[in-house]
């Protein structure tokens, strides 16, 4: 069994100051699991209707992933996309060499995560993409007690329709229940879950709650996932390291401060493309 390296609590981060959420990466003595190098879970929330969301804002050298439990996302950007999508759903945006965008929840209730993916330097200056991925697109399977949904990677010999740049793992287990999970994952994968409610034990660590990010040493070995009396939703996630070095600037994550000045002149002087509010 994979043991457990360090259990990571979340602290609460105000993005805007309606918009409190739970930063679980980067952190200090961990900056990326595999190429994620940030967790943002939000909510669950009320959202009313006139919530304009997340105003337009630039992204380079990562993909942006926003993943919800419950809810709706509406997202456009300034290279001309746009989509929504529901509870199961993801938006999968390849910032690449600079892009602006915006998001605008649905009304009702609000939960889920963004997620960043470091691009590998051989990605990070290609033309910005998007995908909306519907939950019906994921693959959907029990295993043990849990229902999974494969946003991207390979587990359990399903291929999830998310496109990272570098071999990745994002994948939503749901217990409704007390149960367990016992997972083959590449040994070479960095690795963690993230609870995202309810409370559940990982390999052989103490009982984690909402809010926990549960890190997996790097080595051959089988993942358990245990929830409690209750059930628990809890993420997994992970891939090859991320390249190094990792320069972290605002909405920026490259590899240089060369790369780091060359974006925000990208972006001041309009080459990433302007969102009207």
């Amino acid at each position: 069994m994979r043991p457990v390296m360090r259990i990571i609590e979340a602290p609460r981060t105000a993005v805007t100051p309606t918009l409190i959420v739970r930063r679980a990466l980067p952190e200090a003595g961990l900056r990326s699991v595999g190429p994620w190098v940030f967790l943002d879970h939000f909510g669950p929330l009320r959202i009313e209707a006139g919530d304009m969301g997340t105003p337009p804002h630039p992204h380079a050298g990562i993909a942006t992933v926003t993943y919800l439990f419950e809810g709706g996302m509406h997202h456009r950007d300034s290279a001309g996309h746009s989509g929504a999508v529901g509870p199961g759903g993801a938006q999968w945006m390849t910032a690449g060499r600079g892009i602006e965008h915006a998001e605008r929840p649905a009304p009702g209730t609000l939960h889920g995560l963004q997620l960043w993916a470091r691009l590998p330097r051989a990605s990070q200056l290609r033309e910005p993409a998007y995908r909306n991925i519907e939950a019906a697109e994921m693959p959907a399977f029990a295993l043990g007690d849990a229902s999974v949904r494969l946003v991207a990677g390979e587990l359990a010999g399903r291929s999830g329709p998310g496109e990272p740049a570098s071999p990745s793992l994002l994948a939503h287990l749901s217990f409704a229940a007390a149960g367990e999970a016992l997972l083959e994952v590449d040994a070479e994968f960095e690795l963690a879950a993230y609870v995202a409610a309810g409370q559940a034990r990982v390999a052989e660590a103490g009982v984690a709650g909402a809010g926990s990010l549960v890190v997996l040493e790097r080595r051959e070995g089988i993942v358990r996932i245990a929830a409690e009396a209750g059930g628990a939703e809890v993420i997994l996630l992970g891939g090859a390291p991320a390249e190094q070095p990792l320069l972290f600037h605002g909405p920026f994550v490259l590899d240089s401060v060369a790369a780091v000045r060359q974006a925000e002149r990208d972006y001041r002087e309009g080459r990433m493309g302007f969102l009207q509010p």
